[in-house]
């Protein structure tokens, strides 16, 4: 009896086994269809992943609106993509209700297929594609299982919902939250002098751009971005280690004849008398002995060696001596001294604080219509 049993038993294992694997055969055939692994391809690439009809439409422009819906239902029908709808009591008029996503089948069909590790790719390219309002606003509207409930967050909580609401398609979200938050919890508000991007970097470990994750804040207003009182340029005299506004051509003058002064120098100590010549015969030191800062400074400039002087005292000096010295300090047979440098304009750096709308939130919650 028990031979019989296993005997009866047997058929109904395989069948299962055969069914699943037909399954599978048919939503890969199903998938890999041009305009449906297109379709899933955009629903990855979504901020939410959580696309609509409309904005389905708006990336496919070569496919027409029933065509999409067509294919979609068929990715339905093989439990590949489900259709999610909000609430009733949560719908508005001129908002968007009904969604397109994978379901959890779909999910590991794709992890299989190695897809699951395009998804940043596929949302960095979503974040470059250029939108109109309608589509942006869509993409900003409620889902299907959204804590909607920033406007009673306050304090850094508020902060970091509202960021996350209007950011969520960076991948550098988690450092934008991270700032905000660290200038909240150390009273960087509107009243305060500011930090650079500098300073803030120093404080906090960024894994994304500092520059682009502040961009993004001063985008949302949450932080202020200004420049502080006073010259919003200022001139450095790198041999003085002095700000000199005010002195910049007199100083470049000034440099530029001390490194002519060095220039000469440096060649007359690699000139000695002729030991039987006639008297005030001289010759230069042999080549090996290493070049000269005029050799250095006729190649970087393309002119006789005779003509450096001359040259560096026409034209844009400014770029000129900035170029010689740079020039010069390149070269490994001649160590720069102290008696010439640059002469460096140097533009105010920025300075980033939380906003008058930064500090709402803070205090009062974040306005879903802001």
């Amino acid at each position: 009896m028990a031979h019989n049993t296993t005997h009866r038993d047997q058929p109904d294992t395989t069948d299962a086994i055969d069914s699943t694997v037909e399954n599978q055969r048919q939503r890969l055939n199903v998938v890999t269809q041009e305009t449906r692994f297109v379709l899933i391809q955009n629903i990855f690439s979504h901020p939410t992943q959580l696309p609509t009809l409309k904005e389905l439409d708006y990336v496919n422009p070569s496919k027409s609106k029933s065509t999409i819906r067509e294919h979609l239902e068929v990715l339905i029908e093989h439990d590949i993509v489900e259709e999610r709808t909000l609430p009733k009591e949560e719908r508005k008029r001129d908002l968007p209700w009904r969604f397109y996503g994978l379901t959890d089948i779909g999910r590991d069909l794709f992890e299989e297929m190695g897809l699951l590790g395009a998804e940043g790719t596929l949302q960095d390219m979503y974040e470059m594609l250029e939108t109109t309002d309608e589509i942006e606003k869509y993409a900003q509207a409620p889902r299907p299982g959204d804590d909607s409930e920033d406007e009673e967050l306050t304090g850094s909580d508020a902060l970091a919902a509202y960021i996350r609401d209007r950011k969520a398609n960076t991948h550098s979200v988690a450092d934008q939250i991270s700032v905000a938050t660290a200038l909240y919890e150390n009273g960087i508000g509107p009243d305060h002098e500011g930090l650079t991007r500098n300073e803030i970097a120093e404080r906090l470990a960024f894994e994304y751009s500092s520059r682009t994750v502040l961009n993004h804040l001063v985008d949302l207003d949450i932080l202020e971005e200004f420049q502080p009182p006073g010259p919003s340029t200022y001139v450095i005299s790198e041999r003085r280690d002095q700000i000199i506004n005010g002195e910049a051509e007199e100083t470049v003058d000034e440099e530029i004849e001390r490194l002519i002064d060095n220039m000469v120098a440096h060649m007359d100590d690699r000139i000695v008398p002729m030991d039987d010549g006639q008297p005030g015969d001289r010759v230069v030191i042999a080549d090996g002995a290493g070049r000269t800062i005029r050799s250095i400074l006729a190649d970087e400039f393309e002119v006789p060696s005779d003509d450096v002087a001359s040259y560096l005292r026409e034209g844009d000096r400014l770029t000129k001596l900035n170029r010689a010295v740079d020039a010069i300090e390149e070269s490994e047979d001649i160590d720069r001294g102290d008696d010439y440098g640059r002469v460096i304009f140097r533009t105010a750096a920025y300075r980033y604080r939380l906003s008058e709308f930064g500090m709402s939130l803070v205090e009062g919650g974040a306005s879903p219509e802001r």
